[in-house]
């Protein structure tokens, strides 16, 4: 009778795993950035594992070891989940490690050393493992994550009923000079019972999560785009208006003089470049934010970028009378993609010229310094307020501010550097003091 009801739950508690598993697959596909795909694939696995204690011989080893493995290997599957969604790094050594050598020992202590004393208490040492970690986990959250705590707090609960059955089957194996793992005790069925519970709440508890987390990037995002129709609306409105107002004025004013000309052709001229670069960031920006702008990585030179792009900057600096110097520096290779390298160069030099004044002076500047590739762009210019630098990468505060000849922006440039910059796995830093100039330093790997 006992094993009959022991059949009964292993086929219940199996259906509830792979259940739960399809349930995260199939539904919660798009997530599985977040930690679901882990999480499924581990709920599939407990679930296969234990539909082999429903068809073969009870104490067969497909019966006793592939279902104990697989509980192992799933349920820290479940942890590697837990630290995908929390941002952490995944230690292999844990999640393939624990499963290895739980699946050793059983080997050992099964056909070898027949001790099931040994390998049961060594399996559940390895369970107590996990559930000591899955609650550290539940109960440590950074300041982001505040809102995940009511959440992994259930989660936690269910992590620490497991825990106590755990130790309860643990006392039981030690005191208990007739154990008999197929013997249904209370403390038996108890356990079989809470982890199908705790697996349906456990799974409902973290895709409850992904979901609020979700539902968040989704706010941000339409927070992004409601900025960017009002960047478009406010910043191309009056450029355009003006850019319209010249040619107008050039066209019906008969009384200019010839110099009047050349001066609103050259304002002209501005408009339209400043018009032009700000399409340009809004068009990369959109691009990138929808992923349809693919990153590439290449073995690319630094100077040979550079040097395509200097003459776009002559024409803004003879207006602005700047003395504009490019100091090419040794051969500098790097991995990444050429077409973000020149946004970010347009980007850091045309920010120099908007913010330097008549008779100033720009210097660019390629180096290498031991293994770093270097992009400095300096300015003798108005200079940038420490306390509104770190603002300045950020999307949802920053603010378009007005050159020195009333020149435009989004405000989106130095946002987009700072994002391309680190899919190339560099860093940007701005060194800058309030009339004195700025000088922003870019960095990345060097190779060979």
């Amino acid at each position: 009778m006992g094993l009959n009801n022991l059949f009964i739950l292993n086929v219940v508690n199996s259906g509830i795993s792979l259940i739960m598993g399809f349930y995260m697959f199939f539904l919660h596909r798009n997530s599985f950035k977040l930690g679901t795909g882990y999480w499924a694939s581990g709920s599939l696995i407990i679930g296969i594992g234990l539909l082999f204690k429903v068809f073969f011989p009870v104490e067969s080893s497909l019966s006793i070891i592939s279902s104990s493995i697989s509980i192992t290997i799933g349920l820290y599957l479940y942890l590697a989940g837990i630290w995908k969604f929390k941002g952490k790094t995944i230690y292999k050594w844990i999640i393939i490690g624990i499963p290895v050598l739980d699946f050793l020992q059983s080997i050992i202590f099964f056909n070898i050393s027949q001790s099931d004393r040994i390998r049961i208490g060594l399996h559940l040492f390895f369970m107590i493992i996990y559930c000591f970690l899955a609650i550290y986990e539940m109960f440590r959250l950074n300041s982001a994550q505040k809102y995940l705590k009511k959440i992994f707090l259930l989660n936690a609960f269910s992590f620490i009923n497991f825990l106590a059955l755990l130790f309860l089957s643990g006392y039981d194996l030690i005191v208990n000079p007739k154990f008999n793992q197929f013997e249904l005790t209370n403390a038996v069925i108890l356990m079989h019972i809470i982890s199908g519970l705790g697996m349906i709440s456990l799974t409902f508890g973290f895709l409850s999560a992904v979901n609020i987390r979700l539902n968040m990037e989704l706010e941000s995002q339409i927070k992004s785009n409601t900025k960017f129709l009002s960047i478009i609306a406010h910043d191309l409105r009056g450029p355009v208006g003006n850019i319209s107002s010249f040619l107008n004025l050039l066209q019906n004013e008969t009384t200019l003089s010839e110099k009047q000309r050349k001066e609103y052709l050259g304002m002209l001229n501005t408009l339209s470049q400043s018009t032009f670069h700000l399409l340009q960031n809004l068009l990369e920006w959109a691009t990138k934010s929808k992923n349809l702008n693919k990153f590439k990585s290449e073995r690319i030179e630094l100077s040979q970028i550079l040097d395509g792009n200097i003459d776009i900057f002559k024409s803004s600096t003879v207006l602005k009378s700047i003395d504009f110097k490019y100091i090419k520096g040794e051969q500098t290779y790097m991995l990444g993609n050429a077409n973000m390298l020149q946004t970010i160069f347009r980007n850091l030099v045309s920010n120099a010229i908007k913010f330097t004044p008549e008779g100033g002076a720009i210097t660019i500047t390629s180096e290498k310094t031991r293994n770093k590739v270097c992009l400095i762009v300096a300015d003798t210019g108005q200079g940038i307020k420490s306390e509104t630098i770190d603002s300045l990468f950020k999307f949802e505060i920053n603010t378009s501010t007005v050159g020195t000849n009333g020149e435009t922006g989004s405000g989106l440039g130095l946002v987009l550097c700072k994002e391309l910059i680190l899919r190339m796995n560099g860093v940007i830093d701005i060194e800058s003091h309030i009339g004195s100039g700025t000088k922003v330093i870019v960095e990345f790997p060097a190779v060979a």
